[in-house]
């Protein structure tokens, strides 16, 4: 808007009155009907802009000026200043609607399209200080496994470059790999690793627990490491407030290696613990292993602890039946269900990420939870889920279910050439969620729908596998 176009705020309310005034004393004038034509034309007249161009690209519509002499040969002469009063009046309100439009457009623009926040996802490092060697799971896959670390310096080098809004970084399980077990190196390795982590305290990175860390440490053992790791980092109370691990040598006690934290108010974070119910991390005398035990013997029908780390026999849904998966135990559902309940009261939206897939569409099943139908359903008593972040399959994969929840598999940076790269940068909106994948991760540009409502739905199912997902697109960045 020029300088002579601008108005004061403060003088709206005189300039209404006058106008309101002006048609007052009008309305019941012989002509007034013509004269408010003429002032149609005026305001019509107003200098105004084409949206979206600059100022000085923009088109300007002729001026027309009113000719008070004819309104006074017309006998309108003794009402020429009330109309001109009314006239100026009224170019000035247009000149007001043309300054609130400006505000509404300034405010979609700088509010409702930038991204509440922003943050990086990255999985399956699995570091061992050991040659490159092919997958023994498929034969046309190469693991890097000293070259992950790098892998890793470079998504933060990207997180961090001028600019970048990225808050925290979610690292989605098997930091280290299983390796390092036979080579006496798990601490050292998984310290190693930790401190390209830590090294970047700007951006704080929230780990969930993989079958990999469990292969190297009891859940005493990690518990303690990962706490010992976020208390470096130093994150805010309000966000994150850890657990301290109680050291004791108990064979029955449980540490807790799931958890919650809000980066922003209007958005939860929740990592599951995929191994709450499992034969990896525990004591063989404890209850959860020992539940373990039954539900793989149950399937595989022998209790050799190797061979329940394959198929077999198992086919279809069974396959997930293997010992690099586990379950969520009934404890950690039902801390799960209070905490979606009150994200749903506070108005918050929530991102879930564990390690293993839950939607069958996601992922290889023999990559999915145990009770996987269990959490899903929990998800469906709420409004509040908007996605389930997992890694563990070392290759991207999506599905939407019926209730408007994504689930999100992830590549896994092990199997990563050195010439690319595998981490995503995923903005939420209030409307969408956007996931900018890199080298060898897809993008998706997902609405947020609203979500359907059936905590009175009997007949609720966990997975509609007729659904769609959004077509993703692989977007190859260098960094």
């Amino acid at each position: 808007m020029s300088q002579s176009e601008n108005i004061d705020g403060s003088s709206a309310v005189e300039i209404m009155d006058k106008t309101r005034q002006a048609m007052v004393e009008m309305r019941s004038e012989k002509g007034f009907q013509q004269a408010l034509v003429d002032e149609c034309d005026l305001c019509n007249s107003i200098e105004t802009e084409a949206e979206f161009q600059e100022p000085e690209d923009r088109p300007l519509k002729k001026k027309k000026q009113c000719d008070y002499e004819s309104w006074k040969l017309n006998g309108f002469h003794q009402k020429s200043e009330t109309l001109q009063n009314f006239c100026e009046a009224s170019v000035n309100l247009g000149k007001l609607s043309l300054l609130f439009r400006r505000f509404i457009m300034a405010v979609d623009s700088q509010v409702f399209k930038d991204p509440v926040v922003t943050f990086g996802v990255l999985t399956d490092v699995q570091y061992a200080d050991h040659d490159d060697q092919i997958a023994a799971y498929d034969p046309s896959k190469t693991r890097f496994y000293r070259g992950s670390l790098g892998q890793v310096d470079d998504a933060f080098k990207y997180w961090e470059r001028p600019g970048s809004k990225v808050k925290f970084v979610l690292q989605l399980g098997d930091i280290i790999d299983g390796l390092n077990r036979f080579n006496g190196d798990s601490y050292t390795s998984l310290r190693r690793t930790l401190s390209h982590f830590e090294k970047h305290s700007s951006i704080p990175t929230f780990h969930t627990v993989g079958n990999h860390e469990l292969y190297n440490f009891n859940r005493k053992e990690l518990a303690a490491l990962f706490y010992e790791s976020v208390m470096k980092i130093n994150i805010p109370q309000e966000i994150f407030s850890p657990f301290k691990p109680v050291k004791d040598n108990h064979p029955i006690s449980t540490p807790v290696l799931y958890y919650k934290f809000s980066p922003v108010p209007e958005l939860k974070c929740i990592s599951l613990d995929c191994f709450d119910i499992s034969v990896l991390g525990y004591d063989s005398q404890h209850p959860n292993y020992v539940e373990a035990t039954k539900v793989l013997y149950s399937k595989h029908g022998h209790e050799i602890f190797d061979e329940w780390d394959c198929e077999g026999s198992l086919t279809g849904l069974d396959v997930r039946f293997q010992q690099m998966n586990g379950a969520v135990g009934q404890e950690q559902l039902t801390w799960l269900d209070q905490e979606l309940k009150e994200s749903d009261e506070l108005g918050q939206k929530v991102i879930v990420f564990g390690h293993v897939s839950l939607h069958p569409d996601s992922s290889d099943w023999s990559c999915l939870l145990w009770n996987y139908e269990e959490v899903m359903k929990i998800f469906h008593l709420h409004k509040c889920v908007i996605a389930y972040f997992s890694g563990h399959t070392h290759k991207s994969g999506y599905a939407l279910d019926s209730h408007g929840i994504s689930y999100i598999a992830f590549s896994g940076i092990l199997e990563t050439p050195p010439d690319t790269s595998a981490f995503a940068t995923v903005s939420y909106y209030q409307d969408k969620l956007e996931v900018h994948g890199h080298g060898m991760e897809r993008s998706y540009n997902i609405p947020l729908q609203g979500l359907k409502d059936v905590a009175n739905d009997d007949n609720d199912s966990a997975v509609d596998n007729e659904v769609e997902p959004p077509p993703p697109t692989t977007v190859k960045v260098e960094v």
